[in-house]
């Protein structure tokens, strides 16, 4: 039976209802019990407690919800090594975690489809305002299924404003990236997500000159605590550009 509150539903070949995460499961059972951020029951900067099975929500049917498997498990993966550098409060601890590849493509694609699952399930805010479910718009959704090359400047961003220091918090939080087009009206363009106190941002719009901010695709991530360097590596399609990459530094158990 055909679910019409399927957000991709435009795409057609929808069958029954599923009951997903807004996060990854894997992700949140591997934190549980853990701290959110961002979410509409939250003041802004505000952290409270959650399970995984609070945060799901019927968004998706079976059929669309199992085409982005691949991407929740790509998370998945680069979550569990965060975690474990986590773990390492040491140089010497740090030296003993393996390197780890992540296929770019994948992760920058999880992180739209916890951006539309966010809005189909109104679990998000704007400057503190609640503003309910929202349908994705078709160029998202098309972004996220259509298996077409991305705009350059579309997908995976490393910067935060040149922030240095890992983040302390250490659970999961996000917040959208948007434009005020009415006092009222929001229109996101994008997301940012902390996984366990490391910053990743998505950002699906791009600048008609075809530019694109610093951060952008970088080849890797470059993890430091005193003399010892670990780095994550991810993969990107032939012709990205050669990008610069964020180095985060951690200082013993209470990083900055």
């Amino acid at each position: 039976m055909s679910f019409e509150k399927c957000y991709a539903r435009h795409l057609g070949n929808c069958d029954g209802k599923s009951r997903e995460h807004v996060i990854s499961r894997v992700i949140l059972e591997s934190l549980a019990p853990f701290g959110v951020q961002g979410f509409p029951w939250l003041k802004p900067g505000e952290t409270g407690q959650a399970s995984p099975n609070s945060l799901t929500a019927t968004v998706l049917c079976k059929h669309h919800n199992g085409l982005l498997s691949s991407y929740d498990a790509e998370a998945a993966k680069l979550f569990a090594h965060l975690k474990l550098i986590d773990s390492k409060r040491t140089p010497n601890e740090l030296g003993t975690v393996p390197q780890i590849s992540i296929d770019g493509i994948r992760f920058e694609r999880w992180l739209l489809k916890v951006l539309c699952g966010i809005q189909a399930s109104g679990n998000f805010q704007v400057n503190g305002k609640f503003f309910g479910k929202l349908s994705p718009s078709q160029y998202m959704i098309d972004l996220l299924y259509r298996d077409e090359p991305w705009k350059l400047g579309i997908g995976l961003y490393i910067d935060f404003e040149q922030r240095k220091r890992l983040n302390a918090f250490r659970g999961l939080g996000y917040d959208p990236i948007y434009v005020m087009t009415t006092p009222t009206n929001a229109m996101i363009c994008g997301i940012d997500i902390h996984l366990w106190g490391f910053p990743f941002r998505g950002l699906f719009a791009v600048h008609e000159d075809g530019s694109f901010l610093p951060g952008y695709r970088p080849p890797k991530l470059e993890i430091v605590n005193g003399e010892v360097r670990k780095e994550i590596t991810f993969s990107w399609p032939e012709g990205t550009p050669c990008n610069s990459w964020p180095t985060l530094t951690r200082d013993g158990t209470n990083p900055d």
